[in-house]
């Protein structure tokens, strides 16, 4: 009889034991081990007491993970990660545990509840569907073709798998990688910023959650570490001499969350409150924001710059030279690097106009997701 408990009820042994046997055989490589587990916990915001895991006496046979957060006024939750031993698949056990899911949302007055697998998982997908999931957008992970072979050193070592690793957590049971947690650092004054966030007080007294960044120049903001990346030096000279009037500020993730045109609903994983060593450029017109980038940089545990993974890359919709906004920030974060991984994370094929300037950067599509989400109120349910 499969008997559902708690992820909090379980040792983290057979936490990692199940979720080990459940994506044998899958689509990507999924193996963790303790250390990764509990770091993605963390870095994901997934909660053992909604998580969920099925067992048959006392053998754990599948799971399904589970986070829970506000954002933008409404409760929005997330599958992150679900599996079912090969002893158990076609019985039954993954529907259960979805079904269970969807029970947790409405105790816990979720709004709207979302979920990514492979486009080409279709029986994952058909599940999602009979339970009431709707297919929302496609999600596309890139990678620059001609970037540091490999993306890092592999797990076990201590070091990062680098970026793509970084940029696939898995997602629904549907995407891989996640660096050690000692590999895995902010850089720079994204989160030593005292000195700068006191001249930036005294001389422009911004909002609330926007005073820990001074106003730099796009060349200034080239690299968060104080080095000026190539691409950043060229972006600046480039509008310096159109108009005077572009800046870029350096922040945390959290500062580009502020912003009005921030998107509240996405891929969790590439939320602000999702990226915890993530970092932030956020593009100034005249004082007014005038588009963001959200990404973060990967480190092997000697130090060493393994990869950049970019996140959101958004220009405001007042802004009348939207391209000129998305270039300037891409150049920004990618340029001037050298021989590291590049990948950007769960790019809507719906934002046609940064997968263009993607492209253009050489970066290709290496998986592609489907987003799905399921309407949890009373008016969703009728």
């Amino acid at each position: 009889m499969i008997v559902i408990r708690k992820l909090s009820e379980c040792t983290l042994d057979q936490a990692v034991q199940v979720w080990n046997a459940g994506f044998s055989g899958y689509l990507v490589d999924m193996t963790t081990n303790p250390d990764a587990f509990m770091t993605r916990q963390a870095y994901e915001q997934l909660s053992p007491q909604h998580s969920i895991v099925a067992f048959e006496g006392e053998q754990p046979v599948g799971f399904v993970l589970h986070g829970i957060r506000m954002a933008g006024g409404r409760k929005i939750s997330w599958n992150g990660g679900t599996g079912v031993i090969p002893a158990y698949r076609g019985r039954g056990v993954g529907r259960k545990l979805i079904e269970a899911s969807l029970d947790i949302y409405r105790k816990e007055g979720v709004d709207t509840a979302t979920i990514e697998a492979f486009a080409s998982n279709v029986p994952a997908i058909a599940l999602y569907e009979s339970v009431g999931y709707v297919t929302r957008d496609t999600l596309l992970v890139l990678r620059k073709a001609g970037g540091a072979a490999g993306g890092g050193p592999a797990e076990g070592t201590g070091e990062s798998r680098g970026a793509l690793g970084d940029a696939l957590h898995p997602a629904a049971g549907e995407a891989g990688g996640l660096p050690d947690a000692a590999a895995v650092r902010a850089g720079g004054p994204a989160n030593a910023s005292g000195d700068l966030a006191a001249a930036a007080r005294q001389t422009e007294a911004p909002q609330e959650g926007r005073g820990g960044h001074a106003a730099l120049s796009a060349a200034e903001a080239g690299h968060a570490d104080g080095g000026q990346s190539a691409g950043g030096t060229k972006a600046a000279a480039r509008h310096n001499d159109a108009a005077g009037r572009y800046t870029l500020r350096h922040g945390t993730a959290r500062d580009a969350g502020l912003l009005p045109f921030y998107p509240a609903l996405g891929a969790w994983q590439v939320h602000w409150a999702s990226l915890t060593a993530g970092e932030s450029l956020i593009m100034f017109e005249d004082g007014k924001a005038a588009g963001y980038a959200l990404y973060k940089r990967v480190y092997e545990a000697s130090g060493k710059l393994a990869g950049v993974t970019l996140y959101q890359c958004e220009a405001s919709p007042d802004n009348r030279e939207p391209e000129t906004v998305l270039r300037t920030l891409l150049e920004a974060v990618l340029d001037g690097y050298g021989e590291v991984s590049f990948s950007a994370s769960h790019v809507p094929s719906s934002r046609t106009d940064l997968l263009r300037l993607l492209e253009e950067k050489g970066f290709q599509t290496v998986h592609e997701l489907v987003w799905m989400t399921r309407d949890m109120t009373e008016e969703g349910r009728a």
